[in-house]
């Protein structure tokens, strides 16, 4: 069953897991999405550091009885500046440039963009009216 706190269970799982990649293989990431022009390996490892703290956020609001609209529309923003930056980065080449590069990337932002429009979708009626 599709749920607010699945979704969050859902989204925290996928920060934590992309976050350790990205934290404990940086270089090995920048060689699969980057055949020219890498990305710094510590922005790599930050990224991914941020999404571990972003994913730990994640399971404790799943584990509230109600979490506000606001607190949700702050992940789902989350989710959606990712699906922006990810698209940018990958169109435009920048850090991003091998074929597999380019759809991983591209299907990871289609996953992120429909777990932040999932959370949105199932807030409680009464949490998007009044709990800002």
């Amino acid at each position: 069953m599709i749920t607010l706190k699945n979704t969050l269970r859902m989204n925290a799982a996928s920060c934590i897991s992309f976050g350790l990649i990205f934290a404990l293989f940086g270089n090995t990431t920048n060689q699969f999405l980057s055949a020219t022009e890498p990305a710094p390996t510590i922005i790599i490892q930050i990224l991914g550091a941020v999404l571990i703290v972003n994913g730990l956020h994640l399971l404790w609001a799943s584990a509230l009885k109600a979490p506000s609209a606001r607190l949700v529309m702050y992940f789902s923003a989350g989710d959606f500046l990712w699906v922006l930056l990810s698209a940018v980065l990958a169109l435009l080449g920048i850090w991003i440039d091998t074929p597999m590069g380019i759809a991983a990337t591209l299907v990871v932002a289609l996953i992120v963009g429909a777990m932040g429009a999932l959370q949105l979708a199932n807030l409680p009626e009464r949490a998007s009216a009044s709990s800002y």
